[in-house]
């Protein structure tokens, strides 16, 4: 039982973490690469996996 709950919390996080890298791709696809390259920035940097499994959570606008 212990071990189903671990699988089950592990499971939610990956999904969880792919969703905000899927997001994230999304974002920066919708970016209108204009000054200011802020929100350019962050997604592209955010092609890194890890990062962008928090930057898919961010609304930076445009």
């Amino acid at each position: 039982m212990k071990l189903r709950n671990i699988l089950i919390i592990q499971a939610i996080i990956v999904l969880f973490i792919g969703i905000g890298w899927v997001k994230n791709l999304i974002k920066l696809a919708h970016c209108d690469f204009e000054a200011p390259y802020q929100a350019e920035v962050i997604y592209a940097a955010g092609l890194i996996p890890p990062v962008g499994a928090i930057t898919g959570w961010l609304d930076l606008g445009k």
